[in-house]
C-alpha cells in the first residue's frame, strides 16, 4: 500500500467525515436546545433580553456586486448655499 493517497481516496474520506460531522451536529443540537430552554426558565430570560443573540429573518439581499451592477447610479443634486 502506498503512503500517498489518491485524490479519489481523499475525496471519499472528506465526504465520509462531512457526513459524520452533520450527524454529530444534529445530535448535539437537540441537547443544546434543551440546555437553552432550561437556562431560560431557570433565570427567567425574555426574548427582549436575548434579542441580540437570536437569528433574525434575513431579507433577500443580493451580493454587493449584483446590487452595484443592477442599481442605477444617481447623481446627487448640489444643495443651495444658505444665505446669512
Amino acid at each position: 500500500m502506498s503512503a500517498v493517497k489518491t485524490v479519489e481516496e481523499l475525496d471519499a474520506e472528506i465526504k465520509a467525515l462531512l457526513a459524520q460531522r452533520e450527524a454529530a451536529l444534529v445530535a448535539s443540537k437537540e441537547a443544546d436546545l434543551e440546555t437553552v430552554k432550561r437556562l431560560c426558565k431557570q433565570h427567567g430570560f425574555t426574548a427582549t433580553q436575548l434579542r441580540s443573540s437570536l437569528k433574525t429573518r434575513a431579507k433577500n439581499k443580493k451580493s454587493d456586486d449584483e446590487t452595484a451592477a443592477t442599481k442605477p447610479t444617481t447623481t446627487k443634486k448640489p444643495t443651495a448655499a444658505k444665505k446669512k
